[in-house]
This record gives C-alpha cells, structure tokens and sequence, in this order.
C-alpha cells in the first residue's frame, strides 16, 4: 500500500497566517522556489515526515524542489505523485556540492532546507548566495553523523545554517551549547496522521488473522530497520523474560540492515515465538494488531513508530531515548524504562496481565497525540520557518 492520498487537495493545506496575510494585502505572487535536501528516500520515519511536510505545503506560497545526496527509494513514488521534482546528485561528495550550488545559482530559491543532520553541510555550499538555510537534527544529537571525524562533521552540521530544527528538547540542548549566538534553534515534535478507531479495528483483524494469532493472544510488535540502533537482539532478550512468566507472542518488522541472521540464529535459541516478517508496506497496519508495542532502542531522535503507536491506542514500552520524555508520561501513556532488559520485560509482563491497564494507557495515549502531534499544524510550524525574519535577513 502506497500512502498518497487518492485525491490532491492542496488548499486545504495553506498555512492560515500566510493566506490570511496574501488576501489582506491583495498581493498575488508567483510561488517562491525553495530548496529541499534528503539523504535518502527509503522507507523511514524521517522519510515520513518529509512526506507530510512536502504532503501539507501552500503550492501558491512555495514550489520546492528535492534534492537527494545519496538514494532514492520507497518515497520516491509519492513524493513526485505530489507534483514535486526529485533530483538526484551525483559523484563524490564535492562534486555533489558544486552540482547543487549551480543548481541553486540558476533557481535562486528563497530557501534551503536541509532535513538531516548529515545533508546539513549542503548549506555551506550556499555561502554568497543570501539564501536562508534551515537545517534539520532528527536523531540523538549528533548521532546520524559518521563516528570518524564525529567532530569535524558536527561542526560542519551547524556551520552554514541560519535556524536548526530539532524533534526532541534534549538535542536542542545539546544543540544550544555548540551554536553561535546568531543562530536559531527550535524544537517542532513530530506529527503522525491518526487512524480511526474503525480503521483500527479493521487492519488489527486483517494482520493478526494473516499472522495466525487469536484475538486471545498476546501480540507484541516492534518496528524498525533491523540496525544495531535498534537494538532487537534486547527486544528478543525481553521476550524470552515475558514468555517465561505468560504465553505472548511477537512480531518484528523492518529492513535488514545486515543483523537479521544474528538476530534469528538468537530468537532460535531463547526459543522465543519471534515471527521476523520483514519490511512491510504500511508498518502502521502491523502495529495497530498489537496489543504492545515495544521499542528497545539505543538511542532515537523522536521515534515515528511509538507515535503511531500511540496513536492508534496500542500501550508502549520503551527505553528512555531522547524525545521519549516529550512524549510518554510514565504510568499515564506508556511505560519506560532505561535499557535494562529485566525492567523493560516487567513492564511488558505487567500490560501482558491486566487487560484494563493495556486499554487505559492505550486510550490516553492517542488523547496525548491527537492533541500534540497533528500532522497539519507540525507542517505549518515548519513551513514558517522558511518565511524570512522581519529583518529581512537570511
């Protein structure tokens, strides 16, 4: 399943401030061009994200373009179904700079936006050009950034942007003590687009008949590429300590990124009931059969899963990762713990056993996120930061 919508209705995606401002003054204006770089277009989180910003923009205020510096993918289909040109930069990494600085002389966009920590230095290439340079970190601080030369590349992250954006008040902090006075760091959470209770219900029949599990069963999921990030070998420890105490049964999906052997070759021998389904179309479909979501990860900016999940009232345990204390209120909506397998695996047991508990947390867990998180007001915060500053400066 692809996720664009069957019909486009840009209108209704107009930030209120800005059409307010255009009918005001009478003023009608060509769209101003503007400048979008992404490392790569798989199937992600921050992809996600990318898309409902893209998905919610004022086509009469902007025409973006979106630049990618490594690889197109999953994305790449419903982002040019939404009318925007992809363009992809080849050759080595100065090359792609020069390539993108031309590209960007001959447009003149009004502004770049980087969305990852990692395209950041793109904004170093526009240095002459008077154009506004936003940048993006949508991890743990500097953690996307290559582990050599770690210090050089966050310097480099922070050096050509006017404003950087964080997911998480954590790195925000982190970002304030490594800014200069003259930029700007503001944190926007995440957004997640809520499924209805009924749809709910429909894609929770459809995913746990096809998995075999009987609404009396116990499901746990976890979503993720399989990464060492995600730490899943902990996830199947956590099970293994569950299945001990009351039959569960568990889901993981996701891309392997190389650990999936390792990670069956161990489900195998804690002789977990651990189904590995891979990458799925729509992850948002798998979790809503869950009756908990469980994230173990080692590190994460603002994890998109345990906002779907949370959306769709699925109770979540997590580790304390980064924009983790943003979102979950412990013992309200969700259950946290540190990277302790014995406490995260006491939290889970405890859902597995009380049925009310599971639906209370569920329930205020989507309340939190509709009122929070709503996709179209993320967009507009986002897409202000591109209007230029009353200054007039970039």
């Amino acid at each position: 399943m692809v996720p664009v919508p069957a019909e486009a209705a840009p209108n209704r995606s107009m930030p209120p401030a800005v059409g307010r401002r255009r009918q005001a003054s009478g003023l009608v204006r060509a769209p101003e061009p503007i400048a979008l770089m992404v490392g790569q277009l798989s199937q992600g989180g921050s992809e996600r994200q990318l898309y409902s910003f893209l998905e919610h923009r004022d086509p009469a205020r902007w025409s973006p373009v979106l630049y990618v510096s490594g690889a197109l993918g999953f994305w790449e289909g419903p982002v040019r179904a939404l009318g925007i040109p992809i363009v992809l930069l080849g050759g080595n990494p100065a090359v792609k700079m020069a390539r993108f600085r031309a590209a960007c002389r001959e447009r003149n966009p009004a502004c770049f936006f980087s969305w990852s920590s990692y395209t950041n230095p793109y904004g170093l290439a526009l240095a002459g050009i008077g154009v506004r340079r936003i940048g993006s970190f949508r991890n743990a601080g500097f953690a996307d950034l290559p582990q050599r030369f770690r210090g050089l590349w966050s310097r480099a992250s922070l050096a050509g942007l006017s404003v950087a954006v964080c997911n998480s008040r954590e790195t925000r902090e982190t970002l304030l003590a490594s800014t200069s006075a003259s930029q700007r760091v503001v944190y926007v959470p995440n957004g997640v687009e809520a499924p209805s209770t009924r749809q709910s219900a429909a894609w929770r029949r459809e995913w746990r008949a096809r998995l075999g599990v009987g609404e009396s069963e116990i499901l746990v999921v976890g979503v993720g590429r399989l990464a060492p990030q995600k730490n899943f070998a902990r996830f199947l420890d956590v099970i293994a300590l569950v299945g001990a105490r009351a039959p569960v049964r568990a889901v993981i999906a996701g891309e392997d990124m190389g650990c999936r052997p390792a990670l069956e070759a161990r489900a195998a021998r804690l002789g977990d009931t651990v189904t590995f389904v891979g990458r799925v179309p729509d992850a948002r479909e798998l979790i809503c059969a869950a009756d908990v979501f469980l994230l173990t990860s080692d590190h994460e900016g603002m994890p998109n899963v345990l906002l779907e999940a949370m959306s769709a009232g699925v109770p979540c345990v997590t580790t304390r990762v980064n924009a983790v204390g943003d979102m979950v209120r412990h013992g309200e909506t969700g259950l946290v713990a540190g990277h302790d397998t014995g406490a995260l695996a006491d939290h889970v047991a405890r859902l597995v056993g009380d049925g009310a508990l599971r639906r209370r947390i569920g329930a205020s867990a989507r309340v939190a996120v509709l009122r929070g998180h709503d996709p179209a007001g993320v967009a507009v915060r986002l897409w202000n930061l591109c209007e230029p500053p009353p200054s007039g400066q970039a």
